[in-house]
């Protein structure tokens, strides 16, 4: 396994960071007694250094949505699980090359390379991911500073002079955003990298700025993420304190402590996060042994995530040599199984015409009474007609396509004029075979709102995704498979099933509406409660053509 970007595991400034963490925590047991540090460690109380460790998931999760935001603000988003995974790489090139600088460019530079896109632009996203951050971390100390003033938590800055760990946190603060806004005002010409970065850079910012739908979300989680981190800190000290601590007024501590340990040159923040341990907590009286133990237990539980980034980065490194060869899709033939539509269908191919990689439109009708197949035809469709059975239909309309990429579409659905870009995007992942879409219902009530969560944990939890969310396949991948499964009923759930075989599913960065007719006509609970039971009873073996009446039981 190798760094990207020319890094290498050895360099001077390497040496340096380990040379002044040596010398940090040479002066911080100098300063204590080493007994007292190793007693709070053995009293370790392992239920909350195992809530820690989840806590640490949380903040890495939550850092992983804040960077796919950041991706998105510049235009090279592939998936969000993409994004998680790189994040997760990044946190552990973050411990290996000693802080942002070296991580980033490292991190971006695997990105580029894995998903196809040119590094200045990745390399702006990483700033603006880092700015996200800055924002979280001062929307963190905004709320705890309110606790703090609620609780008296200053007051012990009032008794005496502010500590040096407080006024480095605040200089650090200031300086980033200082750096930001110039970086942000400078406009360099030319198409050289780095002004191809800073015009990315300016062209994010930009676009944050004026979305407020991609905006918020991301110092949502850029705050969750700084809380998630800083509780970490604080679960460390349960899990070694031996004394009630005023939790409420020292609560500011754990962010400013959390901040002081991503300063560069340290490994992994050792040193400077126990310097800022003793020194933040020891003005609410904390035991030096304790401050100290929860740092060390919060550094392992760093080098922990570290371990496992290192084991995803070496297993995605073997992943996508694997399937590098994969082309990277261009066009994608939409189909579209119908039985009496007509009323739906304009809307929907309307949608689809707006979508520029979309080169033809397929309907394949399954002995519609009604003019389907003329309203399909008048508007440019290529029209064919089977007997009917959903998967049937859609196997021979994918039979006949000739795109890159075979999308299946329901006829109550449309699509945004984004969706074409967005899929193409979240197949530059060579390991993604197949993709979905986040949904939204048409007209929801309050029981079908959340639809689009629920699309996210289907695909973690049940490793697929449902036929209204229009599933897009590489066509050589479904032509491998042997083509959509000829079933009735439950053709995506196997057309998924084989799809895992293959490679990865994931859902492509755009929100398409489909109908609710169904949960308006059975009512939401007992659709839901339907399709829980056929999907049960498939799993059971019960045949599609008998699960299909149970469906379709009015």
């Amino acid at each position: 396994m190798n760094f990207p970007a020319g890094q290498k595991w050895f360099s001077w400034k390497r040496l340096l960071g380990l040379g002044v963490t040596l010398a940090l925590l040479l002066f911080v047991f100098s300063k204590i007694d080493r007994a007292a540090v190793f007693g709070a460690l053995r009293q370790t109380r392992w239920p909350w250094l195992a809530a820690g460790f989840f806590a640490y998931a949380l903040a890495l999760f939550f850092g992983g949505l804040r960077s796919h935001i950041a991706l998105r603000a510049t235009g090279c988003s592939v998936s969000t699980s993409a994004s998680g995974r790189l994040f997760l790489i990044g946190h552990f090139l973050f411990v290996a090359l000693f802080g942002a600088a070296g991580s980033d460019i490292a991190k971006s530079a695997l990105y580029a390379r894995w998903f196809r896109f040119g590094l200045p632009e990745v390399l702006a996203a990483a700033q603006l991911d880092r700015a996200l951050g800055l924002g979280g971390s001062m929307l963190t100390f905004s709320l705890v500073g309110a606790l703090a003033l609620a609780t008296g938590g200053f007051a012990v800055l009032v008794q005496g002079e502010t500590p040096v760990a407080g006024r480095w946190t605040a200089l650090l603060l200031g300086l980033a955003l200082i750096a930001f806004l110039l970086l942000m005002l400078w406009k360099p010409k030319g198409d050289d990298p780095v002004a191809r970065t800073l015009r990315a850079l300016r062209f994010g910012a930009g676009r944050l700025a004026s979305t407020p739908r991609l905006a918020t979300p991301g110092l949502l989680f850029a705050l969750l993420a700084q809380i998630a981190l800083s509780t970490v800190f604080a679960l460390c000290l349960a899990a070694v304190s031996s004394a009630p601590l005023p939790w409420a007024r020292l609560a500011w501590t754990f962010p400013a402590i959390t901040m002081i340990s991503c300063l560069p040159f340290t490994f992994a923040g050792a040193g400077a996060r126990e310097a800022a341990a003793l020194s933040l907590l020891g003005l609410f009286g904390v035991p030096a042994g304790e401050c100290v133990g929860a740092a060390l237990l919060t550094l392992v539980l760093k080098l922990t995530w570290g371990g496992l980034g290192a084991v995803k980065f070496w297993r995605e490194e073997i992943l996508t040599a694997k399937n590098s060869q994969r082309p990277m899709p261009c066009t994608i033939s939409v189909v579209i199984p119908a039985i009496n539509e007509s009323t739906s269908l304009p809307a929907t191919i309307r949608s689809l015409r707006a979508v520029p990689e979309i080169t033809e439109i397929i309907l394949v009708d399954g002995g519609s009474k009604d003019p389907t197949r003329e309203v399909a035809a008048q508007l440019g469709c290529r029209v064919f007609t089977s007997p009917p059975s959903r998967g049937g239909q859609m196997r021979l309309g994918a039979a006949q396509a000739v795109g890159d990429v075979v999308l299946l579409l329901h006829a109550d659905t449309t699509l945004p004029p984004e969706a074409g870009r967005a899929a193409l995007d979240c197949l530059r992942d060579a390991t993604v075979v197949a993709g979905g879409f986040w949904k939204v219902f048409r007209e929801p009530t309050f029981l079908l709102l959340g639809s689009r969560w629920k699309c996210a944990l289907r695909l973690m939890l049940r490793h697929r995704m449902a036929g209204d969310q229009s599933i897009f396949i590489r066509r050589e991948i479904l032509e491998q498979i042997g083509g959509v499964p000829d079933m009735p009923l439950m053709e995506e759930f196997e057309l998924c099933r084989k799809l895992r075989q293959t490679g990865r599913l994931a859902l492509a960065d755009a929100t398409i509406v489909t109908s609710a007719r169904r949960f308006q006509k059975l009512g939401v609970l007992r659709t839901y409660l339907r399709m829980w039971w056929v999907t049960e009873l498939y799993r059971l073996g019960k045949s599609p053509q008998e699960l299909r009446k149970i469906y379709e039981r009015e």
